[in-house]
Formats: C-alpha cells, structure tokens, sequence
C-alpha cells in the first residue's frame, strides 16, 4: 500500500504549512480544505489539470461524489456529466490512436472503459 492509500483508508488527514513563496500541486481528485490567516494578505491560484496518469483516480472521486454529494461544495449533477464526457472523448481519441501506454496500459485503460460507461 502505497503512502497515500496508508493515511487515506484509515480517516487520517495530512496538513502542510506553506510559506512565502512556496507551492503547493493536488493531482486531480485531491480532497483538500484551505485556511489563511486572518490579517495576512493571500495570493493564490486555482484550477483544474487532468493527467493521463490521474484519470482513473479522477473519475473515482467524482462517482463518489455523485453518489454522495453532501461531500463537495460543488453541484456535481449539472457539471460532472459534461466533464465526463469530454474525458470519455478524449480517451477513444487517445484509443483509436494507439495510445494506450500514455494511460497506464490496456488493464487501465479497460478500468476506463468500464468507470466510463
């Protein structure tokens, strides 16, 4: 069991402290709260970036939420479908090209294919 699967499936939460200058990167589906402090100006961006190697994780995490949506702080019925099925897209592109190792191999790309139905 890998690191984050060790804390993870035991409830356990994880806090790093940032400084000045530093950066922080979730790979896609990362639940993760924020908190400043109080009086002390922020700066801070935003977004969203999918990997390869992170689709099959992703697409956990958002039947999970579907299936829970008390979990995130987003209306995951009216957003996720459009997502996945631009994710769904995308991957029989990279199919249809060949592509398959850029995904984690045939055993994960026919996880996809099943997470994507």
């Amino acid at each position: 069991m890998d690191s984050q699967s060790a804390w993870l499936y035991r409830g356990e939460w994880r806090y790093v402290i940032l400084s000045p200058g530093h950066t922080v990167f979730f790979p896609s589906g990362t639940i993760h709260f924020v908190f400043r402090v109080q009086g002390v100006q922020t700066f801070a961006l935003g977004g969203h970036v999918l990997q390869w190697s992170g689709i099959e994780r992703w697409l956990k995490v958002v039947i999970a939420q579907l299936k829970n949506p008390e979990i995130t702080n987003e209306d995951m019925a009216s957003s996720a479908p459009k997502y996945v099925q631009v994710v769904k897209r995308l991957v029989a592109n990279r199919m249809k090209a060949g592509r398959v190792e850029e995904m984690g191999g045939r055993d994960a790309v026919a996880r996809l294919s099943t997470l994507l139905k």
